[in-house]
Protein backbone atom coordinates (compact mmCIF):
# COMPACT_ATOMS: atom_id res chain seq x y z
CA UNK A 1 0.00 0.00 0.00
CA UNK A 2 1.44 3.44 -0.91
CA UNK A 3 1.93 6.14 1.72
CA UNK A 4 -1.19 7.93 2.84
CA UNK A 5 -2.02 11.17 1.07
CA UNK A 6 -2.30 14.46 2.92
CA UNK A 7 -5.97 15.35 2.55
CA UNK A 8 -5.73 19.05 3.48
CA UNK A 9 -2.93 21.42 4.42
CA UNK A 10 -2.48 22.58 8.00
CA UNK A 11 -3.50 26.18 7.36
CA UNK A 12 -6.82 25.12 5.83
CA UNK A 13 -7.50 22.75 8.72
CA UNK A 14 -6.70 25.36 11.37
CA UNK A 15 -8.93 27.90 9.65
CA UNK A 16 -11.77 25.40 9.49
CA UNK A 17 -11.40 24.52 13.17
CA UNK A 18 -11.45 28.20 14.13
CA UNK A 19 -14.71 28.63 12.25
CA UNK A 20 -16.20 25.69 14.07
CA UNK A 21 -14.94 27.02 17.39
CA UNK A 22 -16.33 30.56 17.70
CA UNK A 23 -15.62 32.70 20.75
CA UNK A 24 -17.93 32.56 23.74
CA UNK A 25 -18.46 28.81 23.87
CA UNK A 26 -17.43 26.37 26.58
CA UNK A 27 -15.98 23.06 25.47
CA UNK A 28 -17.20 19.91 27.26
CA UNK A 29 -14.39 17.36 27.11
CA UNK A 30 -16.71 14.50 28.13
CA UNK A 31 -19.36 15.01 25.45
CA UNK A 32 -17.14 16.62 22.80
CA UNK A 33 -19.52 19.58 22.49
CA UNK A 34 -19.46 23.35 22.72
CA UNK A 35 -22.02 24.87 25.06
CA UNK A 36 -23.38 28.40 25.26
CA UNK A 37 -23.27 29.19 21.55
CA UNK A 38 -25.91 30.71 19.32
CA UNK A 39 -28.28 28.63 17.22
CA UNK A 40 -26.19 29.36 14.14
CA UNK A 41 -23.58 27.07 15.62
CA UNK A 42 -25.85 24.09 14.99
CA UNK A 43 -24.76 21.86 12.13
CA UNK A 44 -28.30 21.84 10.81
CA UNK A 45 -28.21 22.94 7.18
CA UNK A 46 -24.40 23.18 7.05
CA UNK A 47 -22.76 20.92 4.50
CA UNK A 48 -19.47 19.26 5.41
CA UNK A 49 -16.58 20.97 3.67
CA UNK A 50 -14.42 17.87 3.29
CA UNK A 51 -15.15 14.29 2.28
CA UNK A 52 -12.98 11.20 2.33
CA UNK A 53 -12.09 9.38 -0.88
CA UNK A 54 -11.30 5.87 0.30
CA UNK A 55 -9.46 4.68 -2.79
CA UNK A 56 -7.41 7.85 -3.11
CA UNK A 57 -6.71 8.74 0.53
CA UNK A 58 -6.02 5.31 2.05
CA UNK A 59 -2.37 4.42 2.60
CA UNK A 60 0.43 3.57 4.99
CA UNK A 61 1.16 5.79 7.99
CA UNK A 62 3.65 5.61 10.83
CA UNK A 63 0.81 4.17 12.91
CA UNK A 64 0.18 1.28 10.52
CA UNK A 65 2.73 -0.87 12.36
CA UNK A 66 1.25 -0.02 15.76
CA UNK A 67 -1.30 -2.66 16.71
CA UNK A 68 -2.59 -0.48 19.57
CA UNK A 69 -3.46 2.47 17.33
CA UNK A 70 -6.95 3.41 16.17
CA UNK A 71 -8.54 4.73 13.00
CA UNK A 72 -7.99 8.41 12.29
CA UNK A 73 -11.14 10.46 12.83
CA UNK A 74 -9.81 13.28 10.66
CA UNK A 75 -9.15 10.78 7.87
CA UNK A 76 -12.77 9.58 8.07
CA UNK A 77 -13.95 13.18 7.70
CA UNK A 78 -11.51 13.81 4.84
CA UNK A 79 -9.42 16.47 6.58
CA UNK A 80 -6.25 14.87 7.97
CA UNK A 81 -3.29 17.21 7.49
CA UNK A 82 -0.58 14.76 8.61
CA UNK A 83 -0.81 12.22 5.81
CA UNK A 84 1.82 9.51 6.12
CA UNK A 85 3.07 11.05 9.39
CA UNK A 86 -0.24 10.41 11.14
CA UNK A 87 0.04 8.05 14.15
CA UNK A 88 -3.40 6.59 13.37
CA UNK A 89 -4.63 4.25 10.64
CA UNK A 90 -5.71 5.64 7.26
CA UNK A 91 -7.81 2.77 5.98
CA UNK A 92 -11.23 1.14 6.27
CA UNK A 93 -11.97 -1.35 9.09
CA UNK A 94 -11.91 -4.99 8.08
CA UNK A 95 -12.81 -8.33 9.65
CA UNK A 96 -9.34 -8.74 11.17
CA UNK A 97 -9.60 -5.62 13.33
CA UNK A 98 -10.36 -6.23 16.98
CA UNK A 99 -13.63 -4.68 18.11
CA UNK A 100 -13.54 -3.34 21.66
CA UNK A 101 -16.72 -3.11 23.70
CA UNK A 102 -16.28 0.19 25.52
CA UNK A 103 -14.33 2.05 22.81
CA UNK A 104 -15.27 2.85 19.23
CA UNK A 105 -12.99 2.37 16.24
CA UNK A 106 -11.56 5.90 16.73
CA UNK A 107 -10.53 5.24 20.34
CA UNK A 108 -13.34 7.26 21.92
CA UNK A 109 -15.06 6.01 25.06
CA UNK A 110 -18.61 4.80 24.69
CA UNK A 111 -21.41 5.51 27.17
CA UNK A 112 -23.91 3.34 28.98
CA UNK A 113 -26.91 4.65 27.01
CA UNK A 114 -27.49 6.27 23.65
CA UNK A 115 -28.15 9.97 23.46
CA UNK A 116 -31.74 11.10 22.98
CA UNK A 117 -31.02 12.11 19.40
CA UNK A 118 -29.24 8.75 18.76
CA UNK A 119 -26.08 10.59 17.77
CA UNK A 120 -22.61 10.63 19.22
CA UNK A 121 -20.34 7.70 19.98
CA UNK A 122 -23.06 5.30 21.05
CA UNK A 123 -23.61 2.80 23.86
CA UNK A 124 -21.46 -0.12 24.97
CA UNK A 125 -24.54 -2.03 26.15
CA UNK A 126 -25.82 -2.56 22.60
CA UNK A 127 -23.98 -3.86 19.56
CA UNK A 128 -25.64 -1.53 17.08
CA UNK A 129 -24.62 -1.99 13.45
CA UNK A 130 -27.54 -0.18 11.79
CA UNK A 131 -27.45 3.47 10.71
CA UNK A 132 -30.43 5.74 10.15
CA UNK A 133 -29.89 7.93 7.09
CA UNK A 134 -32.35 10.80 6.68
CA UNK A 135 -32.95 13.72 4.28
CA UNK A 136 -32.30 11.63 1.18
CA UNK A 137 -33.75 12.94 -2.07
CA UNK A 138 -36.47 10.45 -3.15
CA UNK A 139 -35.60 9.01 -6.55
CA UNK A 140 -36.24 5.80 -8.45
CA UNK A 141 -32.63 4.69 -7.98
CA UNK A 142 -32.48 5.68 -4.35
CA UNK A 143 -31.38 2.25 -3.14
CA UNK A 144 -28.56 1.98 -5.67
CA UNK A 145 -27.32 5.47 -4.79
CA UNK A 146 -27.25 4.73 -1.06
CA UNK A 147 -25.45 1.44 -1.62
CA UNK A 148 -22.86 3.11 -3.86
CA UNK A 149 -21.92 5.75 -1.30
CA UNK A 150 -22.17 3.70 1.89
CA UNK A 151 -20.80 0.47 0.44
CA UNK A 152 -17.28 1.90 0.21
CA UNK A 153 -16.99 1.84 4.02
CA UNK A 154 -17.56 -1.88 4.49
CA UNK A 155 -19.73 -4.87 3.69
CA UNK A 156 -23.46 -4.11 3.95
CA UNK A 157 -25.61 -6.95 5.26
CA UNK A 158 -28.98 -5.25 4.82
CA UNK A 159 -30.18 -2.10 3.12
CA UNK A 160 -33.73 -0.86 3.42
CA UNK A 161 -35.07 2.33 1.85
CA UNK A 162 -38.35 4.17 2.30
CA UNK A 163 -38.64 6.34 -0.77
CA UNK A 164 -41.62 8.49 0.15
CA UNK A 165 -39.87 9.45 3.41
CA UNK A 166 -36.37 9.84 2.06
CA UNK A 167 -35.04 7.46 4.71
CA UNK A 168 -32.67 4.50 4.53
CA UNK A 169 -31.41 1.96 7.06
CA UNK A 170 -27.92 0.61 6.44
CA UNK A 171 -26.78 -2.43 8.42
CA UNK A 172 -23.08 -3.31 8.26
CA UNK A 173 -21.53 -6.66 9.03
CA UNK A 174 -19.12 -5.09 11.54
CA UNK A 175 -19.79 -2.45 14.15
CA UNK A 176 -16.50 -0.72 13.32
CA UNK A 177 -17.63 -0.18 9.73
CA UNK A 178 -20.88 1.36 10.96
CA UNK A 179 -18.98 3.71 13.28
CA UNK A 180 -16.63 4.73 10.48
CA UNK A 181 -19.46 5.31 8.00
CA UNK A 182 -21.46 7.41 10.46
CA UNK A 183 -18.59 9.87 10.92
CA UNK A 184 -17.64 9.85 7.24
CA UNK A 185 -21.15 10.52 5.87
CA UNK A 186 -22.52 12.94 8.46
CA UNK A 187 -23.71 16.14 6.71
CA UNK A 188 -22.44 14.82 3.38
CA UNK A 189 -24.35 14.68 0.11
CA UNK A 190 -25.19 11.90 -2.34
CA UNK A 191 -25.98 12.44 -6.00
CA UNK A 192 -28.73 15.04 -5.53
CA UNK A 193 -27.09 17.73 -3.41
CA UNK A 194 -28.58 16.54 -0.12
CA UNK A 195 -27.33 17.21 3.40
CA UNK A 196 -27.64 13.85 5.13
CA UNK A 197 -28.57 13.24 8.73
CA UNK A 198 -26.78 10.07 9.81
CA UNK A 199 -27.25 8.64 13.28
CA UNK A 200 -27.75 5.35 15.06
CA UNK A 201 -30.96 3.44 14.50
CA UNK A 202 -33.13 2.60 17.48
CA UNK A 203 -33.90 -0.98 18.53
CA UNK A 204 -37.31 -0.84 16.83
CA UNK A 205 -35.83 0.55 13.63
CA UNK A 206 -33.16 -2.13 13.63
CA UNK A 207 -35.77 -4.84 14.06
CA UNK A 208 -37.84 -3.45 11.20
CA UNK A 209 -34.75 -3.21 9.02
CA UNK A 210 -34.26 -6.95 9.46
CA UNK A 211 -37.67 -7.55 7.89
CA UNK A 212 -36.34 -6.69 4.42
CA UNK A 213 -36.87 -4.05 1.79
CA UNK A 214 -40.08 -2.08 1.76
CA UNK A 215 -40.21 -1.45 -1.96
CA UNK A 216 -42.71 -4.24 -2.62
CA UNK A 217 -45.13 -3.25 0.12
CA UNK A 218 -44.76 0.50 -0.22
CA UNK A 219 -47.88 0.95 -2.33
CA UNK A 220 -50.11 -1.01 0.06
CA UNK A 221 -48.82 0.55 3.25
CA UNK A 222 -48.11 4.11 2.16
CA UNK A 223 -51.49 5.48 3.19
CA UNK A 224 -51.40 3.70 6.53
CA UNK A 225 -47.90 4.97 7.23
CA UNK A 226 -48.81 8.53 6.31
CA UNK A 227 -51.78 8.50 8.67
CA UNK A 228 -49.62 7.40 11.59
CA UNK A 229 -46.59 9.57 10.85
CA UNK A 230 -47.37 13.19 9.92
CA UNK A 231 -44.68 14.97 7.88
CA UNK A 232 -44.12 17.67 10.50
CA UNK A 233 -42.99 15.00 12.96
CA UNK A 234 -40.06 14.11 10.71
CA UNK A 235 -39.16 17.76 10.21
CA UNK A 236 -39.12 18.36 13.95
CA UNK A 237 -37.03 15.26 14.57
CA UNK A 238 -34.46 16.21 11.95
CA UNK A 239 -34.28 19.76 13.28
CA UNK A 240 -33.64 18.59 16.83
CA UNK A 241 -31.29 15.73 16.01
CA UNK A 242 -28.36 18.14 15.84
CA UNK A 243 -28.99 19.71 19.24
CA UNK A 244 -27.49 18.49 22.50
CA UNK A 245 -29.58 16.01 24.44
CA UNK A 246 -30.56 18.55 27.10
CA UNK A 247 -32.11 20.85 24.46
CA UNK A 248 -34.02 18.23 22.48
CA UNK A 249 -37.39 16.65 23.02
CA UNK A 250 -37.88 12.96 23.63
CA UNK A 251 -37.46 11.54 20.15
CA UNK A 252 -39.12 8.26 20.87
CA UNK A 253 -42.49 9.96 21.26
CA UNK A 254 -42.57 10.33 17.48
CA UNK A 255 -43.39 7.18 15.55
CA UNK A 256 -41.10 6.91 12.57
CA UNK A 257 -41.11 4.79 9.44
CA UNK A 258 -43.93 2.43 10.49
CA UNK A 259 -42.48 1.84 13.94
CA UNK A 260 -44.76 1.69 16.95
CA UNK A 261 -45.07 4.71 19.18
CA UNK A 262 -43.10 3.84 22.28
CA UNK A 263 -44.91 6.42 24.38
CA UNK A 264 -48.29 4.88 23.59
CA UNK A 265 -46.96 1.44 24.34
CA UNK A 266 -45.67 2.61 27.72
CA UNK A 267 -49.09 4.09 28.50
CA UNK A 268 -50.78 0.81 27.64
CA UNK A 269 -48.41 -1.06 29.91
CA UNK A 270 -49.16 1.30 32.78
CA UNK A 271 -52.91 0.86 32.25
CA UNK A 272 -52.54 -2.92 32.21
CA UNK A 273 -50.59 -2.81 35.45
CA UNK A 274 -53.30 -0.72 37.12
CA UNK A 275 -56.13 -2.92 35.87
CA UNK A 276 -54.42 -6.16 36.87
CA UNK A 277 -55.91 -7.53 40.16
CA UNK A 278 -53.54 -7.48 43.07
CA UNK A 279 -52.79 -10.85 44.62
CA UNK A 280 -52.07 -10.96 48.34
CA UNK A 281 -50.21 -13.76 50.12
CA UNK A 282 -51.54 -14.72 53.57
CA UNK A 283 -49.21 -16.54 55.96
CA UNK A 284 -51.30 -18.06 58.77
CA UNK A 285 -48.28 -19.02 60.86
CA UNK A 286 -46.83 -15.50 60.81
CA UNK A 287 -50.23 -13.97 61.58
CA UNK A 288 -50.69 -16.24 64.60
CA UNK A 289 -47.18 -15.42 65.86
CA UNK A 290 -47.83 -11.67 65.63
CA UNK A 291 -51.50 -11.28 66.58
CA UNK A 292 -52.26 -14.52 68.42
CA UNK A 293 -55.00 -15.54 66.00
CA UNK A 294 -55.50 -16.21 62.32
CA UNK A 295 -58.13 -15.36 59.76
CA UNK A 296 -59.79 -18.82 60.00
CA UNK A 297 -60.14 -18.35 63.78
CA UNK A 298 -61.93 -15.04 63.26
CA UNK A 299 -64.23 -16.59 60.70
CA UNK A 300 -65.07 -19.51 63.05
CA UNK A 301 -65.81 -17.16 65.95
CA UNK A 302 -68.05 -15.02 63.79
CA UNK A 303 -69.92 -18.11 62.59
CA UNK A 304 -70.43 -19.28 66.19
CA UNK A 305 -71.85 -15.94 67.32
CA UNK A 306 -74.22 -15.76 64.40
CA UNK A 307 -75.42 -19.36 64.82
CA UNK A 308 -76.33 -18.93 68.53
CA UNK A 309 -79.11 -16.38 68.07
CA UNK A 310 -80.40 -18.22 65.06
CA UNK A 311 -80.83 -21.39 67.11
CA UNK A 312 -82.42 -19.53 70.04
CA UNK A 313 -84.84 -17.69 67.80
CA UNK A 314 -86.54 -20.85 66.58
CA UNK A 315 -90.29 -20.48 66.81
CA UNK A 316 -92.44 -22.93 68.71
CA UNK A 317 -95.46 -24.04 66.70
CA UNK A 318 -94.58 -21.28 64.24
CA UNK A 319 -95.97 -18.48 66.53
CA UNK A 320 -93.78 -17.50 69.49
CA UNK A 321 -89.98 -17.81 69.49
CA UNK A 322 -88.46 -20.08 72.08
CA UNK A 323 -86.35 -17.37 73.63
CA UNK A 324 -89.47 -15.27 74.31
CA UNK A 325 -91.11 -18.17 76.16
CA UNK A 326 -87.98 -18.72 78.21
CA UNK A 327 -87.92 -15.07 79.18
CA UNK A 328 -91.60 -15.17 80.19
CA UNK A 329 -91.02 -18.27 82.34
CA UNK A 330 -88.09 -16.67 84.06
CA UNK A 331 -90.13 -13.53 84.65
CA UNK A 332 -93.07 -15.49 86.14
CA UNK A 333 -90.73 -17.40 88.42
CA UNK A 334 -89.18 -14.23 89.66
CA UNK A 335 -92.62 -12.71 90.37
CA UNK A 336 -93.70 -15.79 92.38
CA UNK A 337 -90.54 -15.69 94.41
CA UNK A 338 -91.08 -12.00 95.13
CA UNK A 339 -94.68 -12.58 96.31
CA UNK A 340 -93.63 -15.44 98.57
CA UNK A 341 -90.90 -13.35 100.09
CA UNK A 342 -93.42 -10.54 100.77
CA UNK A 343 -95.83 -12.89 102.63
CA UNK A 344 -93.06 -14.23 104.81
CA UNK A 345 -92.04 -10.73 105.72
CA UNK A 346 -95.64 -9.82 106.72
CA UNK A 347 -96.00 -12.86 109.00
CA UNK A 348 -92.82 -12.19 110.81
CA UNK A 349 -93.83 -8.55 111.39
CA UNK A 350 -97.27 -9.39 113.06
CA UNK A 351 -95.72 -11.91 115.42
CA UNK A 352 -93.33 -9.43 116.75
CA UNK A 353 -96.11 -6.98 117.39
CA UNK A 354 -98.21 -9.56 119.26
CA UNK A 355 -95.38 -10.41 121.62
CA UNK A 356 -94.70 -6.88 122.44
CA UNK A 357 -95.23 -5.86 126.11
CA UNK A 358 -94.97 -2.51 127.83
CA UNK A 359 -93.68 -1.69 131.28
CA UNK A 360 -96.98 -0.07 132.25
CA UNK A 361 -98.97 -3.30 131.96
CA UNK A 362 -96.50 -5.17 134.13
CA UNK A 363 -96.78 -2.56 136.83
CA UNK A 364 -100.54 -2.88 137.00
Amino acid sequence: MPPARQQVDRDTLEEYLRERRPEGGTYNIWHNRWKGLEKDWSKKGMRARFKVDVKRDSGETIGSSNRNAYFCLYFAKGMCAQGAQCPMWHRIPNEHDEVETTIDCFGRDKYMEFRQDMGGVGSFNTQNKTLYVGRIAPTEKMKEIVRKHFGQFGHIDRLRVIKHRGVAFVTYRSRSNAEFAREAMMNQGLDNNEILNVRWATAEQDAMARAGDEDDEENTNQQKSASHHPPHAYAQQDAESELPAEFSHVKREVAEDKFHDMEERAKRQRVEQVEAPQQYYYDAQSAYAIYGYTAPDIAAAAAATTSTPQESNKKVAGIIPQNVLDNLKNLSKSEKEDKKATKDDNKSGLGSLAGYGSDDSDEE
